[in-house]
């Protein structure tokens, strides 16, 4: 049996990797600790953030603000509470001004050391929460590789 401690540490390790936010010079399955969601998109100008392939596509600012409510609901559900996720909603996120694309950023990267903090002062681990944090990586992880698509694509 996996001790609670090792859990926590080899968690917090990929979630730090999905989201870009260490300086390693080696990933565990991205290149680098910056290649993650946070990494990628702070060096994404708003013009691109807001660029589509097609007009119906969705955009580097749609896939973060997803991703904005997605840890916005993983924080709610830490904090034992019963949230609800508006997944159209959850799509908003586009024709951002350089404000606005900030504060997505900033939002994202608080939203995230909020999960990461409270990840951290959880005592035990009952089978929904592991799920949840492992669906966590997983679908953030799908989300860094569709917005490093949409990057390719635009050049």
């Amino acid at each position: 049996m996996i001790e609670i401690d090792a859990f926590k540490r080899s968690l917090t390790t990929l979630l730090a990797e999905t989201f870009g936010v260490t300086d390693s010079p080696h990933g565990f399955f991205l290149d680098d600790g910056q290649a993650g969601l946070l990494g990628t998109i702070d060096k994404v100008s708003t013009a691109t953030a807001n660029a589509a392939l097609k007009p119906e596509n969705e955009t580097v600012a749609s896939h973060s603000g997803h991703l904005l409510c997605l840890l916005q609901f993983f924080v709610a559900f830490e904090r034992q509470q019963s949230p609800k996720m508006d997944w159209p909603a959850s799509w908003r996120y586009r024709n951002l001004d350089d404000a606005a694309w900030t504060a997505l950023r900033t939002d994202l990267r608080s939203s995230y050391e909020t999960l990461n903090a409270l990840i951290q002062t959880r005592t035990d681990w009952p089978e929904p929460a592991m799920s949840a944090c492992m669906m966590l990586l997983a679908h953030v992880s799908y989300h860094v590789g569709e917005i490093k698509q949409i990057l390719t694509s635009l050049g």
